[in-house]
């Protein structure tokens, strides 16, 4: 199993040249943009340029529209890769499982298919989304996503924000509530950083930091090249 997990926003130069490594020989990659509560296809028109060129300008990759509700099985099976791309993470999650890709999507996972997500596309990869930044605005009740990884994902994770109000609440705050109750480990990345999952270690990429959050225990900073004790 290859898992490649982003905070989202912009790849940037050093992700972009990361994913063909990552991909390996596989360049037909189903990109998804269940995530988008917008324009769908202007958002896969933007990665597909950002993407498909030859580096360094790109990733050098062909990419195919995955849409949940235009043939999404028949799109992943013509793919030998995919990229779950960022937006609403309770959107995403309803509209795969909705679609039957969910099961599919494991099972090609679990066939040796690689998986890159972000932002939302890292939330589902985990075993439920209950750490996603995003509001629940479908009303979706049900949290159980993908599970290929056991720890949970905070994107775009900052450990305080200068133009917070004093005494606000922060993201440790709202993790430290989740391991009131949950008891899997969550990891917050920070814009820049990723995660790569490969024959159970999990290596930290990237230009930033993540921060391992366990129950009843001080988080901890990591940094590229750093192998988490996590799977």
């Amino acid at each position: 199993m290859r898992v490649f997990l982003h905070s989202g926003g912009p790849l940037g130069p050093v992700g972009r040249a990361a994913l063909p490594d990552f991909f390996g020989p596989r360049r037909r990659v189903a990109f998804v943009t269940a995530a988008n509560l917008h324009d769908e296809t202007a958002s896969f028109e933007r990665i597909r340029a950002a993407l498909e060129p030859a580096p360094p300008e790109g990733a050098g990759l062909e990419l195919l529209h995955l849409r949940c509700d235009r043939d999404p099985l028949a799109t992943l099976a013509d793919a030998d890769a995919l990229f779950m791309g960022g937006g609403n993470t309770y959107a995403l999650l309803q509209r795969l499982r909705g679609a039957g890709l969910l099961e599919a999507i494991r099972a090609r996972v679990a066939a040796g298919m690689p998986y890159a997500g972000a932002s939302a596309g890292s939330n589902v990869a985990g075993p439920t989304i209950l750490t996603t930044n995003d509001w629940n605005v479908v009303a979706l009740d049900r949290f159980d996503a993908l599970g290929l990884v056991g720890f949970n994902i905070n994107p775009h994770y900052k450990e305080a924000d200068p133009a917070m109000a004093a005494f606000s609440e922060t993201r440790d705050d709202r993790i430290r509530e989740y391991h009131v109750v949950n008891t899997n480990p969550v990891l917050g990345l920070e814009e820049g950083a990723w995660v790569i999952v490969e024959e159970g270690a999990v290596i930290v990429h990237g230009t930033a930091r993540v921060k391992l959050f366990r129950p009843a225990a001080d988080p901890v900073w990591y940094r590229a090249g750093d192998r988490l004790p996590v799977s």
